[in-house]
């Protein structure tokens, strides 16, 4: 057996001395400042806590949107041939409008017949166009240019939007089809106001404490050539108390006669207008019409109150910044009055041979006498917005007759010709008034 010498020792493991705790540095400290310490610990983590559950509330919060806006756009996608990404095109977020709440505001300044995409297509391709490369204009253009001009100047930066992005076809056609759908809502809103009321609105005196009646229920029967107050205020003028038609609504029904959107019904003039030369003057001047007027534009409790009454706030007028009546909106009222007081149920731009569009566009064209439409248009502004002159802008407002950057350059060098011209009218003038 070999000599092994004396046993090795077997070997300490090193341990680690342990580091101070705060729970050993607390049991040394005198127990005001240990529970001060606790408190201090419990009130970082709680809020370290509630930290983190808002970071994830509004995680979850962004996913619930983004889940929702994918369901959306599939839900488009399914619901449509077009690709989705046609569905949710938008304007650019540093050029975001309400183009819907536009469409809303315009309808009673260019009428409720205009299309809006035609407009904005056509007074894009003449504002682009080169000077003196610009397309001839008919008639119907014309309107478009002037409706196009009423567009842009009622609405800051409309004009320089659509300057941007008009070679962006699609997206055009999406601002298009939400400005006529706020048209369409517009035109309806004003349909349901009227509706119930017209009737309760026809009697030849009315006091301004005289209640409206209000008609219920969604028919419209027994209006039109059946109701016998209405009847006579459909009548074109051209066909009462004449010897050759006794009975004209016979004679209508016969086919004998017809009444068509060239002739002016008896609702537009005073009670008792007579065929003759003096109508010209008084057309468009009807009590009901005014009366009708005042319920869309101020609210339907001022229709029988003084000039310029109403509650509250000014109705429609305050919100579309109505300050002047125009030919277009008066036409507009007279084409809603007409509706609500004819037995045809849903509105159409026909009722028989009558056309809506005509009658409008015949009504806008008597404002082409200067004398007879600014007495017309100064009666409206005093009935229903209470001064004959309108209402004055607020400051800073701008308004079409002084938005000189939203004018075409085109606009602007006619705008100079004509102060040019004017200018050398007033000194031959004075130069003649000098020698005399």
């Amino acid at each position: 057996m070999a000599n092994t010498g004396p046993a090795t020792p077997p070997a300490t493991p090193h341990v680690t001395p342990p580091g101070p705790s705060v729970l050993s540095d607390m049991t040394n400290l005198p127990l005001p400042d240990a529970l001060a310490i606790a408190t201090a610990e419990l009130a970082k983590s709680k809020a370290d806590l509630e930290t983190t559950q808002s970071l994830l509330n509004g995680l979850t919060r962004k996913s619930r949107k983004r889940k929702r806006k994918r369901n959306a756009i599939a839900d488009d996608a399914e619901s449509s041939d077009a690709p989705a990404r046609n569905k949710v095109k938008t304007t650019p977020a540093e050029h975001t409008q309400d183009f819907f709440t536009h469409g809303r505001k315009i309808m009673r300044f260019i009428g409720p017949f205009e299309n809006i995409h035609s407009i904005i297509t056509h007074g894009l391709k003449m504002d682009t166009a080169l000077f003196g490369d610009e397309p001839d204009e008919g008639p119907l253009e014309l309107r478009m240019s002037e409706s196009w001009r009423i567009i842009y100047q009622k609405f800051p930066g409309f004009h320089d939007l659509m300057l941007s992005i008009h070679k962006d076809l699609p997206l055009i056609e999406d601002i298009s089809n939400q400005m006529a759908s706020g048209m369409d809502n517009a035109r309806s809103d004003d349909t349901g106001t009227l509706k119930p009321r017209i009737l309760g609105l026809l009697e030849k005196t009315l006091s301004p404490d005289a209640t409206v009646t209000l008609t219920t229920g969604s028919s419209k029967d027994g209006r039109g050539s059946a109701h016998p107050i209405v009847a006579p205020l459909l009548l074109p003028l051209e066909y009462t108390d004449k010897e050759e038609y006794p009975d004209p609504w016979t004679l209508i029904a016969a086919g004998e006669l017809d009444i068509n959107g060239k002739q002016f019904p008896c609702f537009l003039f005073p009670f008792g207008q007579v065929d003759d030369y003096t109508a010209l003057e008084t057309i468009l001047t009807g009590p009901i019409l005014l009366r009708s007027a005042k319920a869309l534009l101020m609210g339907p409790a001022s229709a029988l109150k003084g000039d310029g009454w109403h509650r509250g706030k000014a109705g429609n007028a305050s919100l579309i910044g109505l300050l002047t009546f125009t030919g277009r909106l008066i036409a507009y009222i007279a084409c809603q009055v007409r509706f609500n007081l004819s037995s045809q149920q849903d509105w159409n731009k026909l009722d028989g041979h009558f056309d809506y569009e005509e009658f409008f566009w015949c009504l806008v064209g008597l404002f082409d006498d200067e004398q007879y439409g600014s007495k017309t248009i100064a009666l409206y502004n005093r009935v229903v917005l209470g001064h004959a002159a309108g209402v004055a802008p607020a400051a800073g407002a701008v308004t079409s007759s002084i938005d000189v950057s939203s004018m075409t350059h085109l606009e602007r060098l006619k705008a100079a010709r004509t102060v040019a011209q004017a200018k050398a009218s007033a000194a031959v003038a004075a130069a003649a008034a000098a020698t005399c």
